[in-house]
């Protein structure tokens, strides 16, 4: 057999090297569906050139083989084939050239031009295997329209690298794997965490479903899989699953759902009822499983879609929306989707079969122990109020009044990392009035402690981002999930945020009110914090400040304490002049040292051969320091101290305080105690 064959890319070549691997009987090749649903979506990827490697091993079908086709007399060995597919055109002599000569422009060509790959395994019927091709050009760009899960797969082409981005597919061989198993498999190939090495064959795949199932047998040929054994499948990965009850949900809420999980990088698996199109009737064919990887949003509902792979058809399927009557079909709902594809001239054909959804899987990272609904619903109550407040504003001072403010509030909701949101948000700049308090928050957001997993609810008005909401995606449904706020615009947030709390004020038991949402979490979280002694101090005599380093001539054996450190915890009855009667007026070197304490007790003490402010603490963080010194007029104090008070922006507000925290103390010296209002240099 030739090491390799370059053909142009068209429908009877294509199916002529696909023969040319095993011997497959041609007429069979020519009327596969997935044949078919291939030939056209590379042609809409106008794919020109294709390339087969007739001897390929193959991961999946290795394993596979190894569980079940090796004990079969009439096996064809575990080797496979593996079709490449180029928008370039190539031919033999040029490949070869590529080969001898190492031509980097040439093989960077074949990169640039590369679309994937499908792996032939040698079976009759069912030879699809892992299939690797690109979504189609409009996915992914930057308007969001139409968005699909991909990875990169490297691809060594006789020691050429190549890379497609795609997320792989195969067809059900209906003897080691089902439909349920392929749907899996492509699912573990569509979550980013995993790793494509570590991800099982669709043998392994069914024998974990089926294994320690009450009343099944680790058994093949496979015929389906239950949702039970599904959920067995993923537990067996690690994977943290929830179960949606579709059976209630609109078609809008079932597409807002798809694309929450997406945008967060989560797959679906979706189990449908499958019901063939004749004219107006429709026949029940059987139960099947698929997995959601995409969606395309527009602004006309009718006209929105999701993107499958469905083992029955191929890659990046696109299923479409459609209205049902409710009589022809076992189901109470009114909708389905009905699978869209195209013929040989790239035009869209009428859909012959119609899916009624009767399940929904949805796989998470194992952390991950909150449905994203918890997140949606509590968006939806806070929205709901939004608008209720506008309406009553409208009955009492006319619709001019919120005209501004009708429907121009929208949210969306996706799940992300909290350093993937510290990432997102450290760039975050404002302008304006209210710049510095939102820095200060931006701050304390960035510097917080959180759940590695968050739902992050953005919500907008006319499409501008006013402010986010975080839930610990790690927390429980009886749990305040509700880890932060964080602040884009104030005056539009809190303009949303004023019609929260006024629901609040008429009623504290909305707060326990919705299971099956954390708005009374939120609610909560809208409430002033208690003010404590920490925040207190914090506010009066400035947060926290380690020192910025630490001189040689203050350790000693590892002893870094000011030999003697007074320590005022409430005033004293003595005056600074009978305290510290060794202090000379007027004289530069003739000073104490002084610091508020993180419990914001005042110490004071001397610097004994250059031991400075860090001696009085024992080298702990502190807060506003500085030195006390005398003159004609009394005493006076100042923050002159370069490792505690230097990086402080109100640094003559946190001194004024602390001037006032001496004349508490020293209440017989406080007409005599004044401030110098000293400027560091940082």
């Amino acid at each position: 057999m030739n090491s390799y064959l370059v053909s142009r890319f068209a429908k009877g070549e294509l199916s002529n090297l696909v023969k040319e691997c095993f011997g497959t009987d041609f007429p069979d090749i020519f009327r596969k569906s997935q044949v078919d649903y291939i030939y056209r979506y590379l042609k809409d990827l106008d794919a020109k050139s294709v390339l087969l490697e007739p001897k390929y091993v193959d991961k999946d079908y290795l394993e596979d083989f190894n569980h079940y086709y090796v004990k079969c007399f009439g096996n064809n060995g575990f080797m496979t084939a593996r079709l490449h597919f180029f928008s370039e055109e190539l031919d033999h002599q040029k490949m070869t050239e590529y080969l001898a000569f190492g031509d980097q422009n040439g093989i960077q060509t074949l990169q640039n031009s590369y679309l994937g790959f499908v792996v032939i395994k040698p079976l009759a019927k069912t030879f699809i295997g892992k299939t690797c091709l690109k979504p189609y050009p409009t996915v992914n760009q930057s308007d969001d329209r139409k968005r699909c899960l991909v990875r990169d797969y490297s691809v060594d082409l006789f020691g050429i690298p190549l890379k497609v981005t795609s997320v792989a597919f195969q067809e059900q061989d209906k003897v080691v794997s089902a439909c349920a198993t392929t749907a899996i498999w492509s699912s573990l190939h569509a979550m980013h965490w995993k790793d494509v090495r570590q991800i099982p064959a669709c043998s392994e795949i069914t024998t974990n479903a089926l294994n320690h199932i009450s009343g099944s047998s680790n058994s093949f040929p496979n015929r389906d899989l239950s949702n039970k054994q599904i959920l067995r499948a993923l537990d067996f990965e690690k994977i943290k699953h929830h179960t949606a009850d579709i059976s209630a949900y609109s078609a809008d809420t079932f597409f807002t759902t798809v694309k929450t999980y997406i945008d967060s990088k989560i797959p679906l698996i979706l189990g449908v009822d499958v019901y063939c199109k004749s004219d107006q009737e429709l026949t029940r064919l059987d139960g099947h499983a698929i997995t959601i990887v995409g969606y395309k949003s527009t602004n006309e509902p009718e006209n929105q879609a999701i993107y499958v792979h469905d083992d029955r058809l191929g890659p990046f399927a696109r299923a479409g929306f459609v209205e049902i009557d409710k009589e022809k079909v076992e189901t109470e709902v009114s909708w389905g989707l009905a699978l869209q594809e195209k013929d040989d001239d790239g035009k869209w054909k009428d859909p012959h079969e119609i899916l009624v959804l009767n399940s929904l899987i949805i796989p998470a990272p194992h952390k991950v122990r909150l449905p994203s609904s918890f997140a949606r619903n509590t968006c939806s109550h806070i929205k709901s109020i939004y608008d209720d407040i506008l309406n009553n504003i409208a009955d009492t001072q006319g619709e001019a009044a919120v005209r501004d403010y009708r429907n121009n509030l929208t949210f969306d909701v996706s799940l992300s990392e909290i350093s993937d949101i510290r990432q997102q948000l450290f760039n975050e700049t404002y302008t304006g009035e209210h710049a510095e308090s939102l820095q200060k928050e931006k701050v304390k957001f960035l510097t917080g402690s959180y759940a590695r997993y968050q739902w992050v609810a953005n919500f907008k008005s006319n499409s501008k981002c006013i402010f986010k909401i975080l839930f610990d995606a790690t927390d429980i449904p009886q749990g305040n999930a509700v880890s932060a706020l964080f602040v884009h615009d104030k005056d539009l947030t809190d303009l949303v945020l004023e019609c929260q709390k006024q629901v609040l004020k008429q009623d504290n038991n909305l707060t326990d009110v919705d299971i099956n949402s954390f708005y009374g979490s939120f609610l909560k979280y809208l409430e002033p914090e208690p003010d404590s002694l920490a925040s207190y101090l914090d506010r009066t005599f400035g947060e926290l400040r380690a020192p910025k380093y630490i001189k040689n001539t203050e350790m000693n054996a590892g002893d870094i304490l000011n030999s003697k450190v007074d320590k005022y915890y409430a005033s004293t009855e003595k005056t600074l002049e009978e305290l510290y009667t060794d202090i000379v007026k007027d004289d530069q070197s003739s000073y104490l040292l002084w610091t508020i304490s993180s419990e914001g007790v005042l110490l004071i003490g001397k610097e004994e051969n250059g031991k400075g402010h860090p001696t009085l603490t024992g080298f702990k963080p502190s807060r506003i320091a500085g030195e006390l010194r005398r003159s004609q007029s009394g005493w006076f104090i100042n923050s002159k101290s370069g490792r505690y008070s230097t990086d402080y922006s109100n640094t003559d507000e946190l001194l004024t305080n602390a001037l006032e925290k001496f004349k508490d103390i020293f209440r017989e010296s406080r007409k005599t105690i004044t401030a110098d209002f000293y400027k560091p240099e940082k």
